[in-house]
């Protein structure tokens, strides 16, 4: 159960830091005042959730939920006080927002750099992908926007696609024993076997393929169906970090 509510939280904090550090992709003077509304409401909220589960576990002012507070405030002073034109404020909050975040959540890995690590480039997966997923919608709104921030998102998609490849390949060398025949290590050899091949099969080649067929679509100006093919890839993207986070918290696996 522990373990659960661990990866529950961490999944929160992932969407309240992953979707609000690309927050600076779209231009607010193009998007409105609104789009960061949205952002800093999906990430408020998240976060929220977040600290009642830490509660079940965590005191009320323990270190680790007086960072909560911080965040959630400035997320909140963003939603009330962000106009079109983005103030020097608004940008002192979003770095209050993410160095928060990021201390958080070095703190939730007990100070491990390498821990630390693997956990953040989950998260910057998981945000490039949400975030060009809530963007995709925001064309419905204001349809002449540029495509260049969906395109950027898809990047860094990619950049991260790429490191967690090869993180996933450095853990699978690095502790082989899982994963031959006849071995009790993690959950048993068929059972390290089906998280991996799920891992990589949902996690990279699906989403690899997707994640191409997006951005033609964005290319095309096809925003649409971009969007709805960013929905696809939200989930799939969801489930491999999952995957991929549940095999690190209970077994220390890192694929």
């Amino acid at each position: 159960m522990a373990a659960i509510i661990m990866l529950a939280e961490f999944f929160l904090v992932s969407i309240g830091l992953g979707v609000g550090i690309f927050s600076f992709l779209a231009d607010t003077k193009a998007t409105g005042a609104g789009f960061l509304k949205v952002v800093a409401g999906l990430c408020g909220a998240s976060l929220l959730l977040g600290l009642i589960l830490h509660l079940t576990y965590g005191a009320v002012f323990d270190p680790l939920s007086k960072i909560y507070y911080i965040a959630i405030f400035a997320f909140a002073l963003t939603y009330f006080f962000h106009k079109d034109d983005k103030s020097w404020f608004m940008w002192v909050l979003f770095l209050i927002q993410n160095l928060s975040l990021t201390f958080l959540l070095f703190k939730m890995n007990n100070g491990n750099l390498e821990h630390f690590l693997f956990a953040f480039t989950s998260i910057m997966m998981l945000g490039s992908v949400t975030y060009a997923m809530v963007m995709g919608h925001w064309y419905l709104v204001t349809p002449k926007l540029s495509e260049n921030p969906l395109k950027y998102a898809l990047y860094f998609s990619w950049i991260f696609l790429a490191i967690k490849m090869g993180w996933t390949i450095f853990g699978y060398l690095e502790q082989p024993d899982f994963f031959i025949q006849g071995t009790t290590d993690g959950g048993g050899y068929a059972f390290n076997w089906m998280m991996l091949t799920m891992r990589i099969g949902w996690g990279y080649v699906v989403l690899g393929i997707m994640s191409i067929f997006a951005y033609r679509l964005v290319a095309m100006r096809s925003i649409q169906s971009a969007t709805g093919m960013l929905y696809a890839m939200t989930f799939f993207v969801f489930v491999s970090e999952l995957i991929s986070n549940y095999m690190f918290l209970e077994y220390g696996l890192q694929i």
